[in-house]
């Protein structure tokens, strides 16, 4: 693609994006660049078909080209006598159907023939992942952060956590010679649910607010427990330096997807993934054999 955005570099200039604010209206854009690149976020809730995905994605492309159509007299005002935009683009966390292009060429057509004035006459509409704009995505992304406040934590309900799972984590850890002890391995079990039940709450909170960073949150996780099942069960390393290993990971993925968040905040969703996969089985260690 032509442009500062995907030029051969990873990145654009942090002075190209613009976020737009979601108070004031709906102006159907996430952001735009001052190079003419305008940005729709969209991630349908999963699991769906590749039929059904595509269908959301089309709706979703045509009610928001709509919008930057009809919603002349705000796009008017917020780009202004200098931004003229060439790209309008769909980002999705995935696009599995060929059928979304042949849709965004036909949307291409609707927004010239509307002869927009802040439209180039060669607009093109067109459909990309996220990964294809790392940096604007983050910088999308970073802003909804700065303007969430995740909700206070309730005391957590430890009585609707398995207990036959709670076994399976003891049962797991005592294999961790420094958690061998009742005691201490008590503590480390209770942080652990603490972390669960408290990451769910949170979890449930972005789903619903905010799709986008749930749809890569989810992506990622999925990604790593499918390493844990294939790669780490061959990784016969000592099971501290293995818990270690896998909780470190957790939080990198955590952060890369929410980067504005807290510490605290994400050390409990890692934390709290690493409790489910201790109680779901994707995670264990071998037994340390005594010296």
């Amino acid at each position: 693609m032509a442009g500062p955005l995907h030029s051969g570099a990873s990145y654009a200039p942090r002075a190209d994006l613009v976020v737009v604010p979601d108070k004031g209206g709906d102006h159907g854009l996430e952001a735009y660049t001052l190079t003419g690149h305008a940005f729709q976020c969209y991630s349908p809730e999963e699991p769906l078909t590749t039929l059904k995905r595509y269908q959301k994605q089309r709706d979703k492309t045509t009610e928001d080209v709509g919008k930057f159509i009809n919603n002349s007299s705000k796009l008017k005002k917020l780009f202004g006598k200098h931004v003229t935009i060439n790209r309008w683009i769909i980002l999705c966390p995935s696009i599995d159907s060929k059928d979304l292009a042949a849709h965004c060429s036909s949307q291409t057509a609707r927004v010239r023939s509307a002869a927009l004035e802040y439209a180039d006459p060669d607009i093109h509409v067109i459909c990309q992942t996220m990964e294809d704009y790392e940096f604007s995505y983050k910088k999308v992304v970073n802003a909804h952060l700065a303007r969430m406040h995740l909700p206070p934590l309730a005391e957590p309900n430890y009585g609707t956590v398995d207990s036959a799972q709670v076994a399976t984590m003891h049962e797991k850890l005592v294999k961790v010679s420094i958690l061998q002890n009742e005691t201490r391995r008590n503590d480390y079990v209770q942080r652990l649910l603490t972390s669960y039940l408290h990451s769910q709450d949170f979890r449930a909170y972005i789903k619903d607010h905010y799709t986008e960073i749930h749809a890569l949150l989810e992506s990622q996780l999925d990604d790593l427990e499918h390493r844990l099942v294939m790669e780490f069960v061959l990784d016969q390393g000592k099971a501290a330096s293995q818990l270690k290993k896998v909780l470190e990971e957790t939080e990198k993925r955590v952060r890369f997807c929410a980067p504005d968040s807290s510490s605290s905040e994400s050390r409990t969703l890692a934390h709290g993934q690493v409790a489910d996969w201790l109680m779901r089985c994707p995670l264990d260690f071998y037994e340390e054999m005594a010296s």
